[in-house]
C-alpha cells in the first residue's frame, strides 16, 4: 500500500526515463565526446611536442577538454529541454486533465518530475566521469582530481538550471513559449540594462560605451556564468604551468542556494496553477500586466532608438534627434502593448476602454522617462565628479594623457564643463573628433564620457576653444615624448633606427643609423619637440578638414626608432587589466612597480615618428651627418605621389613629375 505521505512515484519516474531516453542519450554523447574522447585526443596532440613537460601536457589536455564539457549555454539548453519534457503535459488541456485525474497529488508529480529531469543529466555526468577516469589511467594522467572538480561544478550548475527551468515552466501554458521565457529570464537583467543604456547614450550628450553591468549581472545566470566561471592554467613565479584553477567557483555556491529558492517557489506556483490555463500564453493572472508592459517598454525603447539612429543621425540638431526618438518610442510602445494583449487574449478585439486607459498610463510613463533624460533630471549627462573624488583622470583626443595632481584634474573638469556648455556647437560642427574623458575615482569606480568637439586649424585658431586648450596640453614636450617613446623615455636605451628614402625609380630603401647617428637624431627629435616643431605632425586633430587628411609639408620619410628599457615600456594609452584592476594605471600612479604589477610590459618596442619641414633640428642633423645628399632626399607626400603617379598628380594637383 502506497504511503499517503509519499512524494516520489516510481511508476512515473520509470515512464519518464523510458519515454524520454533519447534526450539523456544525446546529452551522454555530448559529454563523452567532449570530455573523455576530447581528453584522449588532446593528450595525443601534446605528446607530439617535446617542448612540454609531462605535467604541462596533462594540464593543457585536461583543461581543454573540461572547457568543452563545461559550457553554461549548453548545460542550460539541455536543462530547458529536460524540463519541457517532464512537464510537457501542462501545455495540453487534454493531457493536464488526464494526469491530474490520476491518484497522484501535485507534490508527488512535481518531485518525481524534478528528480527525473535531474537524473536525465546527472547519470550521464556520472558515466562521463567514470569513463574519463579510465581514460586518465590509460593515458598515464595522474591529475584526476581536476575531473572530480568538473563533475562537482557541472552537477551544481545543472541543479540550478533545472530549478530555474521548473520555476519558469509554471508561468506559461504553451510549450513553445517556455524556451522563450527561459532565455528572457536568463538575460533579463543584462538585456534591460543594455536597452536602457542604449536610450541613455542616444539622449545624453557624451554618454557612450557605458555598458558595464558589473557584478550585478549575476542576476542574468547564463551571461554571468559564461563570463565569470572559467577553467584556466596556474603558473608559478617563473611562468611555468603547474596546475588548473576554477575561476569563479564560488558563484556555484550562490546559484545552488538560489536553486533551492527557485524549486520551492516553483512548487508553490504548481500548487496554485489552474488546470484551465493549459494552452494560455500566461498561466498566472498577475503576470499578464507585467508581460504587456514589458513587451511595450522593450518594443518602444528598442524601436525608438533604432529609428533615431537611422533617421535622427541625418540631423545635426540634438533636439530633432530627441523628438524622433520620442515619437518612435511612443509609437512602437503602443504597437508592442496591444500586440502583447492580443497574444494573451488570443483575440484582435483588445481596444476596449480598460486597455486603452492602461496604454495611456504607459505612454505617460515612457514620455516622462524620456523627458527626465532630456532634462537630465537623473544627472547623467551633467555628472561631473568633484576633484577630491578623483584619483586619476585621462584625456584622449590625439593621444591619451593621464593626470593625478589636483590642479591638473581641475583643468580637465573645467574642459568638461565647457564642452557641456557648447553642446549644440559641438554636435553641429563640420569637422569633429571624439574627445574622451575617463575619471578613476578613489572608490575604484570609473566615470567615462566621450564628446564630439570641433577640430581643425580653424577651431584651434580660437585660443579659448576646447581643441586649442587640449592641443596645448598635448604639445607639452614631456607628454609628447611619452606618447612617442613611452612614459619612461628618459631611461630608454635607443639601440636601432632608420629612415626610408625613395629613389627616382620609385624604389624604397632604408638607411640604418649608426649608434652615433641615432643618438644625434634622438637629440634633434627632443629639440624639435621642445620647440613645438612636432605639433602639426603628431596631433591629427589639427589636420581635420585638410585635403586627404594630411599636411602638405609632412614628409613621406619617417623615422623608425627601436628602444629598450629594463624596467618595462609603458604607454599612457596601454591598458593592462587583471581581474578588473588597471595594472597600467597602478604603475603610472606609483601604486605598484612594473615588477609588482600582474601585467605584461615589454622591454623592447619601436616608434614610427612622423615629421615635416618645420622640424629644422631633425633636418639639420640629417644634413650634417651626411644622411641627406643628392641621392637621398626628403620628400613630401605630394612629391611622392607625383613620382609614383605623374599623370594623375599633374591632372589633379598640378604637381610636375620630380626627377
Amino acid at each position: 500500500m502506497k504511503s499517503k505521505t509519499s512524494c516520489f512515484n516510481k511508476t512515473i519516474f520509470k515512464k519518464n526515463m523510458t519515454h524520454f531516453w533519447p534526450l539523456w542519450a544525446l546529452y551522454s554523447c555530448y559529454l563523452i565526446v567532449s570530455l573523455p574522447v576530447g581528453l584522449w585526443f588532446n593528450m595525443r596532440y601534446y605528446l607530439q611536442d617535446d617542448s612540454y613537460s609531462q605535467l604541462q601536457r596533462q594540464v593543457y589536455a585536461i583543461s581543454g577538454a573540461m572547457r568543452a564539457a563545461m559550457n553554461p549555454v549548453i548545460t542550460f539548453a539541455f536543462a530547458a529541454v529536460m524540463i519541457m519534457a517532464v512537464f510537457s503535459y501542462l501545455y495540453s488541456a487534454k493531457n493536464t486533465n488526464m494526469i491530474h485525474s490520476l491518484p497522484v497529488d501535485r507534490r508527488e508529480l512535481f518531485v518525481t518530475n524534478i528528480i527525473s529531469a535531474f537524473a536525465f543529466m546527472i547519470v550521464p555526468q556520472i558515466l562521463t566521469f567514470i569513463i574519463t577516469v579510465f581514460v586518465c589511467i590509460g593515458a598515464h594522467i595522474t591529475n584526476i582530481q581536476y575531473i572530480l572538480y568538473w563533475f562537482g561544478a557541472e552537477a551544481v550548475m545543472t541543479f540550478f538550471a533545472l530549478a530555474l527551468g521548473a520555476f519558469v515552466a509554471m508561468f506559461t501554458g504553451q510549450l513553445l513559449a517556455f524556451p522563450v521565457y527561459y532565455v528572457v529570464v536568463n538575460y533579463l537583467y543584462v538585456g534591460c540594462w543594455y536597452l536602457i543604456n542604449m536610450v541613455i547614450e542616444s539622449v545624453c550628450f557624451g554618454v557612450s560605451n557605458n555598458w558595464n553591468p558589473g557584478k550585478s549581472c549575476i542576476l542574468s545566470p547564463i551571461y554571468y556564468l559564461t563570463n565569470n566561471l572559467r577553467i584556466q592554467s596556474v603558473e608559478n613565479s617563473e611562468y611555468v604551468t603547474v596546475g588548473i584553477e576554477f575561476k569563479g567557483a564560488y558563484l556555484l555556491g550562490i546559484y545552488a542556494v538560489a536553486g533551492v529558492v527557485f524549486l520551492i517557489a516553483a512548487y508553490q506556483l504548481y500548487k496554485w496553477r489552474k488546470l484551465e490555463t493549459a494552452g494560455d500564453l500566461i498561466s498566472m493572472r498577475g503576470i499578464k500586466p507585467v508581460f504587456r508592459w514589458g513587451v511595450a517598454v522593450c518594443a518602444g525603447l528598442l524601436g525608438g532608438t533604432a529609428v533615431a539612429d537611422t533617421i535622427g543621425n541625418s540631423f545635426s540638431s540634438a533636439k530633432v534627434h530627441f523628438w524622433i526618438l520620442a515619437a518612435g518610442t511612443l509609437i512602437f510602445g503602443a504597437i508592442g502593448f496591444f500586440v502583447a494583449e492580443m497574444l494573451i487574449e488570443k483575440n484582435f478585439r483588445v481596444f476596449h476602454k480598460k486597455r486603452v486607459g492602461e496604454w495611456a498610463v504607459l505612454t505617460v510613463v515612457l514620455a516622462a522617462f524620456l523627458g527626465a533624460l532630456k532634462l537630465d533630471l537623473f544627472r547623467i549627462e551633467g555628472k561631473i565628479p568633484d576633484v577630491s573624488e578623483v584619483k586619476v583622470v585621462s584625456l584622449y583626443l590625439d593621444y591619451k594623457l593621464r593626470y593625478t595632481e589636483p590642479d591638473d584634474i581641475q583643468k580637465i573638469i573645467d574642459f568638461q564643463k565647457e564642452i557641456l556648455a557648447q553642446k549644440e556647437e559641438c554636435l553641429s560642427a563640420e569637422n569633429q573628433y571624439y574627445l574622451s574623458i575617463t575619471y578613476t575615482l578613489k572608490d575604484g569606480k570609473k566615470l567615462r564620457r566621450s564628446y564630439t568637439v570641433p577640430v581643425g586649424q580653424a577651431a584651434a585658431a580660437d585660443k579659448d576653444s576646447v581643441v586649442a586648450k587640449v592641443t596645448a596640453l598635448e604639445s607639452d614636450p614631456d607628454k609628447m615624448m611619452q606618447n612617442m617613446f613611452g612614459n619612461y623615455y628618459k631611461t630608454n636605451e635607443y639601440y636601432a633606427g632608420s629612415i626610408s628614402f625613395v629613389d627616382e625609380n620609385g624604389r624604397t630603401e632604408d638607411y640604418r643609423f649608426t649608434q652615433e647617428e641615432l643618438d644625434a637624431v634622438m637629440e634633434a627629435v627632443q629639440k624639435d619637440v621642445e620647440a613645438g616643431n612636432m605639433t602639426d605632425y603628431q596631433l591629427y586633430s589639427l589636420r581635420a578638414g585638410d585635403e586627404d587628411n594630411t599636411y602638405r609639408d609632412r614628409y613621406f620619410n619617417n623615422l623608425d626608432i627601436s628602444f629598450y628599457n629594463p624596467d618595462g615600456i609603458i604607454w599612457n594609452y596601454s591598458s593592462y587589466s587583471v581581474d578588473g584592476v588597471d595594472e597600467t594605471e597602478a604603475v603610472l600612479t606609483g601604486e605598484k612597480t612594473a615588477e609588482e604589477a600582474e601585467a605584461y610590459f615589454p622591454n623592447s618596442d619601436s616608434a614610427y615618428v612622423e615629421f615635416g619641414s618645420k622640424c629644422t633640428n631633425i633636418i639639420e642633423t640629417l644634413k650634417k651627418r651626411g644622411i641627406l645628399n643628392s641621392e637621398r632626399k626628403l620628400m613630401t607626400y605630394d612629391e611622392y605621389d607625383a613620382l609614383m603617379n605623374p599623370v594623375t598628380a599633374v591632372r589633379e594637383k598640378g604637381i610636375p613629375h620630380i626627377s
